[in-house]
């Protein structure tokens, strides 16, 4: 098996690069997308290199794959994350702020119909019918109010 090894060649390296690619396209997440580059740069630095053994091959790809995904989730994986709209997906996140007219006395907790929703609050004083109010702070989908 040891012989074997001795005739790894820079496409064995490409072709492994490419099966790594088509295996990250499935998953996305970018977990093999560091051994794919170091593959595929494994295999560049052997064809120009020309003859190296097989021990430094495997250690070059092992570092070269490190790196790659170091920097991948260091750099890359951090700044697609980022949004210009971080509460796009956070509904409750934009009633913080907006004031509205109570239908229905609240006494301390409560609910309260925004739209087609109704939302449980929670105040610190007792609120009447008619009170204008409101949406101080969200906590997941309690909603605390104040009256204005």
């Amino acid at each position: 098996m040891w012989e074997q090894l001795d005739q790894i060649a820079h496409w064995h390296w490409m072709i492994l690069g490419l099966l790594l690619l088509i295996i990250e396209a499935f998953g996305g997440a970018g977990f093999m997308l560091g051994a794919a580059i170091g593959s595929l740069l494994t295999g560049c630095i052997v064809w120009l290199v020309g003859v190296m053994p097989w021990e430094g091959q495997l250690m070059l790809w092992a570092i070269l794959a490190f790196s790659c995904s170091l920097l991948y989730w260091r750099f890359f994986k951090a700044s697609l994350q980022a949004s210009d709209q971080p509460d796009l997906n956070h509904r409750t996140a934009h009633f913080v702020g907006r004031k509205l007219t109570l239908k229905t006395d609240i006494d301390f907790e409560g609910r309260i119909q925004i739209g087609d929703t109704f939302w449980k609050v929670k105040s610190d004083e007792p609120l009447k019918s008619g009170d204008i109010i409101e949406v101080m702070s969200v906590n997941t989908t309690t909603l605390t109010i104040e009256k204005v």
